[in-house]
């Protein structure tokens, strides 16, 4: 699949990550795509966006390109149609390592709701007995593109989802040099891979959940019992906290604990209403977490990295890492100190190469 080429994108000297920050550049590339793809009005552009208005939408416009939104839409030589859907090319930091990214979401894809092709991840957002309603990303020689549904809520909302789970705020030229430079062990993988990313989370209960089906168990494994959920619980989408709060868990196939401890789990989001992406809420919850039966410290660590979305979070007692390192988990903790604050980088390092090691012995 390849993207429409857009009429304008940044100015170049708004790209190297000091004029504008990840966050506003990628709000802007959303600006640009609506504009030229779409014949929405200004404030509705605003509203799509997440500018609190049009004016301040406006402001932006003239501090970036030195002209309104209506005037740049005016110069352009697309002949905008409104349509369902927009195409955002993605701005990005240092390189990004796709074969990473998008096989990493393959093995982890759940059925029915997720499908990963190459580099191309696509994420159904209609509830099971719908017309299928997705979001796309995929990638090329051009970067990363998103193709995203005007549909049900602001379109930045989902757009915020795809910066989360493909971890686009990370600035991979500057992690993968400090590795490199702090990391004898770690700087042939890095020179071999660039640009590999820490995956987040598209919907942060989700993530919790499949984190604790996960202890101690293959990834093959987890999603397994993830599907299974989805059938027996999800009606062909991932169960809600409500749906799981006063279930039997246990009854997929896993140790009782696990079981009770994933529906208590739920019983809290659903009391407190809670919201799970990254920030003081995430880590608060993540924290809170440990003191249910069933869920140790590496569950909480991998919280920390796909949900909260800690740059520096690490799971010492990992079982690939600990295997990796050939060293007991106090070890492996001591030796993570020299990596900090990119310890969840590192970690996705470790994991490659245990998964290099894998293949080779076939």
């Amino acid at each position: 699949m390849n993207a429409p080429l857009l009429p304008s994108t940044l100015p170049t000297r708004f790209l190297d990550g000091s004029a504008l920050t990840m966050a506003m550049q990628t709000r802007t590339a959303l600006v640009i795509a609506l504009l030229a793809q779409t014949a929405m009005p200004i404030v509705d552009v605003a509203a799509q966006s997440g500018f609190a208005s049009a004016q301040l939408l406006r402001q932006h416009w003239r501090k970036v390109f030195g002209m309104t939104p209506s005037q740049w839409r005016v110069g352009q030589s697309t002949n905008p149609v409104s349509q369902t859907a927009i195409t955002v090319r993605l701005p990005l930091k240092g390189s990004y390592n796709m074969d990473w990214a998008f096989q990493y979401l393959e093995k982890r894809a759940l059925e029915g709701i997720e499908e990963v092709v190459g580099h191309h991840y696509q994420r159904r957002i209609s509830s099971a007995g719908q017309t299928p309603v997705w979001v796309e990303v995929w990638g090329d020689s051009d970067g990363l593109h998103a193709r995203l549904p005007l549909w049900q809520r602001p379109v930045y909302q989902w757009l915020e989802r795809v910066v989360r789970l493909f971890d686009l705020r990370a600035d991979s030229g500057v992690i993968d040099s400090a590795l490199v430079a702090c990391s004898p062990l770690l700087s042939q993988s890095v020179k071999q891979a660039p640009g590999l990313r820490v995956m987040g989370a598209w919907d942060g209960f989700e993530t919790a959940v499949r984190g604790v089906l996960g202890q101690q168990v293959s990834v093959a494994r987890s999603t397994e019992l993830a599907n299974c959920m989805i059938q027996t619980y999800g009606q062909g989408d991932f169960p809600s906290p409500g749906q799981l709060q006063s279930k039997e868990i246990a009854e997929l196939g896993m140790p009782g604990n696990r079981g009770r401890a994933i529906a208590t789990m739920a019983a809290w989001v659903a009391k407190d209403r809670l919201e799970l992406t990254e920030g003081a809420v995430a880590a608060e919850f993540v924290g809170r977490i440990g003191q249910i039966k069933g869920i140790g410290p590496w569950t909480q660590n991998y919280l920390r990295l796909r949900v909260v979305k800690d740059a520096d979070a690490f799971p010492h007692n990992d079982w690939v890492v600990l295997k990796q390192l050939q060293v007991t988990p106090a070890a492996a903790r001591d030796i993570a100190e020299q990596w900090r604050p990119w310890r969840a980088y590192a970690l996705m390092h470790l994991w490659r190469l245990a998964g290099l090691v894998r293949q080779a012995r076939g």
